[in-house]
């Protein structure tokens, strides 16, 4: 039984009364204890519901940040810049997340959104495969409990891996027969493919009495070759496929010194020879050398080195300050250890009565290159061999306007490697595939898939 202490006058035991009726009644106690319950209930779901909303938007900004990381790595890896790759990849981000709008006061006027923080993009490559990292980071602003936020941060990596292996690489991407094997040339690159950049109907040629044979022909856009000109190991060419990038693009030249002072080797042996120097510090060359003479070129800047005679190269870089680099009818240059690099406009040309035998160095900042242009230098090149002429290494020159080809057609092969913005070939020429050690592992690869890391 529930009851009160009663004391004294009649206001009081009515007061007393009406009390005991109202703490005794089960109604009143539900509605007292439901009353206190209702608000933490109230905010545990108003908290579930601003959870539940703030993980549809990392889920959502997942996504979109999964699409943005896989088109930067892919804008990259074929020849954007990396401002040019994170914006296109940050138009894709906001258009799939959300875009800034505006915010309605309740009057006429309207002030802009917040600007929302920027996509953050980071390129990595090793060799040539291409990494793409993209984090954001937002406070999401809850519907109920607005005074506090949900800090949502997410990241997303996207990579694209090589594929097969590439000899050739012509880089042009709208050049009508940016590789052409052309005449009577017989041009075999097995174990290794022949990649052309360019989205022409005719990227790839095939004509004349021309043949070829490689594992594969890759571009984006179609090959044109005569019936039975081809002898693929693919089933067949792979057209339509994405640009390769310049796989040594962010290799650093070096600039051009003080020149060499070519003076007192001979006019019979290089250009600009005459005169009573000391031949390039070497020693200075008789007037009537014996036969079998041979001149020795110390490493360094030369403004032209033009080769009429017998020249031995020592190991090191030579830079081709303007002029030309060009081997004449009858010279014989020989040279281990050796890269030439084209610089400030200068050419190339080396004629098929010339004999050289020159490799690339093993090691170094260019180890694996034997010729390297820098990367604004357009002039067109010549490169005529024999079957007593042999080059080992990488020819990168991405800039020139076409390099036309005729290599060491022998059985054995050639470790060369051509990059340029058109390859023609124009002679017969053997590519060896395995030589990785002279290569120094530089590889050329078609670009693979591009798959997300996490």
């Amino acid at each position: 039984m529930c009851s009160l202490t009663v004391v004294g006058a009649d206001v009081r035991e009515f007061l007393d009364r009406h009390a005991t009726r109202f703490v005794c009644d089960k109604g009143g106690n539900f509605a007292i204890l439901t009353a206190l319950v209702a608000v933490p209930l109230v905010g545990a779901a108003s908290l579930a519901i601003d959870f539940a909303n703030a993980s549809l938007d990392a889920a959502k900004m997942q996504e979109a940040l999964d699409s943005a990381a896989l088109a930067a790595v892919r804008l990259y890896g074929e020849g954007h810049s990396e401002a040019e790759a994170t914006q296109m990849a940050t138009e894709m981000f906001f258009g799939n997340y959300h875009k800034t709008g505006s915010v309605s006061d309740g009057n006429q006027d309207t002030t802009p959104a917040t600007e929302p923080p920027p996509l953050h993009v980071v390129y990595a490559q090793v060799g040539q495969e291409v990494m793409a990292t993209a984090d954001y980071a937002v406070s999401y602003q809850p519907v109920f409990l607005t005074r506090l936020s949900f800090p949502i941060s997410r990241r997303s990596a996207a990579f694209r891996q090589p594929d097969k292996e590439a000899c050739i690489l012509a880089l042009n991407p709208t050049a009508d027969r940016a590789f052409q094997v052309s005449g009577s040339s017989k041009v075999d690159t097995s174990g290794c493919t022949i990649t052309a950049n360019s989205r022409s109907s005719e990227a790839i040629y095939v004509g004349g009495s021309g043949t070829l044979k490689t594992e594969c022909l890759y571009t984006p856009g179609k090959v044109s070759a005569s019936p039975g000109s081809m002898d693929l190991e693919c089933s067949q060419p792979r057209e339509g496929t994405s640009p390769a990038t310049d796989p040594f693009r962010s290799k650093a030249i070096p600039k051009a010194g003080t020149w060499e002072d070519l003076a007192g080797c001979g006019q019979n042996f290089v250009a600009g020879g005459g005169g009573n120097g000391s031949c390039n510090g070497t020693g200075k060359t008789p007037n009537k050398p014996p036969d079998g003479y041979t001149v020795t070129l110390k490493p360094g800047t030369y403004n032209g080195l033009e080769i009429n005679g017998n020249v031995k190269l020592q190991p090191g870089n030579y830079l081709i300050d303007g002029g030309k680099l060009k081997f004449n009818s009858q010279s014989v240059i020989t040279g281990d250890q050796v890269t030439f690099f084209l610089l400030n406009g200068a050419e190339l040309d080396i004629h098929g009565g010339s004999t050289f035998n020159v490799t690339a160095p093993t090691s170094g900042a260019w180890a694996g290159f034997s010729i390297v242009a820098d990367r604004n230098n357009t002039a067109p090149a010549v490169i005529n061999g024999n079957s007593s002429s042999h080059v080992n290494g990488i020819i990168y020159m991405p800039a020139a306007a076409e390099l036309q080809y005729a290599g060491n057609g022998s059985t054995t092969g050639e470790c060369i490697r051509l990059i340029a913005q058109k390859i023609t070939m124009i002679g017969n020429s053997t590519f060896k595939l395995d030589c990785k050690s002279e290569l120094a592992n530089n590889e050329i690869n078609n670009p693979g898939a591009i798959r997300l890391a996490r």
